[in-house]
This record gives structure tokens, C-alpha cells and sequence, in this order.
């Protein structure tokens, strides 16, 4: 084997080296990225749940009408009230 030869095998390979290295370091850098989305994924999902349970608790009839109760500076009427202040929680027919 010359010289020449081997200076181009050893030439390929050191490219070659350098490729595989530089994959891994993308597969590395990749694996991160995906792992960082999947747990801004779990803190997004759980600031969700805590929200919607906070909206649910929010729009529930009991807290409405305190809420309502409370405030002394509106004109409005409770669902389910007369003008007097009356309650009456039939439920309304569909028909």
C-alpha cells in the first residue's frame, strides 16, 4: 500500500469520525429539546387543570349568588329570583 493510499483512507475515516460525531451531538441535542417539550408539556397541562378547576369552582350557582349577595352596587337579579329577592330553584321546563 503507498502512501498516498493511506493518507486518503486516513482522510475518509477522519471524515467520517467527524460526521458520526457531529449525529450525535444533533441526537443529543434533539433528545433534549424533546424532553424539555414534554415536561413544559406536564406544567401546561397541570396550570390547566388548576385553572379549569378554578373556573369551575368560579361559575358554580352557590358562589354566584354569594358573589352577588355581596355586592350591594348592582341592579341585577339573581337567576332564579323574583324582583322581591325571592328564591325558587325549580328547574325551568325544556318545552
Amino acid at each position: 500500500m503507498n502512501f498516498g493510499r493511506l493518507v486518503g483512507l486516513l482522510a475518509a475515516f477522519s471524515i467520517l469520525a467527524v460526521g458520526l460525531v457531529h449525529l450525535r451531538a444533533e441526537q443529543t441535542r434533539m433528545t433534549a429539546g424533546m424532553l424539555n417539550a414534554q415536561t413544559r408539556r406536564l406544567h401546561l397541562r397541570r396550570e390547566l387543570w388548576v385553572l379549569q378547576t378554578r373556573l369551575a369552582r368560579a361559575k358554580s350557582p352557590g358562589r354566584i349568588l354569594d358573589r352577588i349577595e355581596r355586592s350591594e352596587q348592582t341592579d341585577l337579579i339573581p337567576p332564579g329570583s323574583d324582583e322581591l329577592g325571592n328564591t325558587s330553584f325549580a328547574l325551568a321546563s325544556g318545552r
